[in-house]
């Protein structure tokens, strides 16, 4: 596997996969070979497919847009990481300044004596509006932990909600999800989307990582979610993931 380092990492993700100016806050260097998440929001569906297809050619899982022939929970997000890419810079915030890029890491540590990235846990869930379809998202929830436990309880409980939990380690919240998705029974547009990532809200909760982030940013996540609008008549929402 290929190891990134450091500086070679942030390149590698403004040359490859930013379609916007490259700038963005990272807490900390990268040490070890990655398991890489990325979130990107966009104000209009051109530019969310754009940025897919650039991560498909290079390699990534996407997990929003939701394709048909995704519909497993194989195919879902495992709900493990060990970097975030977030750009949210197509939005705008609650709390002021953070539509921005921001990247983090777990925090380093060694394994067999070699240094390693901690693995940290993602959830992401959308809330269906039922009659749309492809099934758009009144309200997207996405949460970072530290504790697998802590994750498994976020995604439980927003599928008790009656969210879609697409990013778990919960993959019962992933089965009840799908299960959902098959008793809407939508039909796909022409690229096979039955989740389209248009969503009307976004609440990204780094509580319990909010010591990892840049620090201009830790106090005002440790504080509260940070919260994001649409520019235009919706945020779309593309997430995917890559080991490197």
């Amino acid at each position: 596997m290929q190891k990134i380092r450091g500086l070679v990492f942030g390149v590698l993700l403004c040359t490859f996969l930013v379609l916007s100016t490259c700038k963005v806050a990272m807490a900390q260097a990268i040490s070890t070979e990655l398991d890489v998440a990325l979130t990107s929001f966009y104000d209009n569906p051109e530019e969310q497919k754009q940025k897919v297809d650039v991560l498909k050619t290079i390699g990534f899982d996407v997990s929003i847009p939701l394709n048909v022939k995704d519909l497993s929970h194989e195919q879902l997000g495992s709900g493990t990481f060990q970097s975030a890419d977030l750009d949210f810079s197509d939005s705008i915030p609650n709390v002021p300044n953070t539509d921005a890029r921001i990247a983090f890491s777990g925090p380093l540590t060694t394994v067999n004596g070699q240094p390693a990235t901690s693995i940290l846990y993602a959830v992401v869930a959308g809330k269906p509006n039922e009659s749309s379809c492809p099934i758009s998202i009144e309200d997207t929830q996405i949460s970072f932990f530290d504790s697998e436990s802590e994750a498994n309880d976020r995604g439980e409980k927003l599928s008790n909600q009656g969210y879609l939990v697409y990013v778990s380690v919960d993959k019962k919240a992933q089965m009840k999800a799908l299960e959902k998705i098959n008793e809407l029974n939508c039909r796909p547009d022409a690229r096979g989307i039955v989740v389209d990532g248009a969503t009307q809200k976004v609440t990204v909760d780094f509580s319990d990582v909010s010591s990892l982030l840049p620090r201009q940013f830790q106090q005002a996540a440790k504080n509260s979610p940070f919260v994001y609008s649409p520019k235009g008549r919706s945020i779309y929402l593309a997430n995917a993931r890559k080991v490197y």
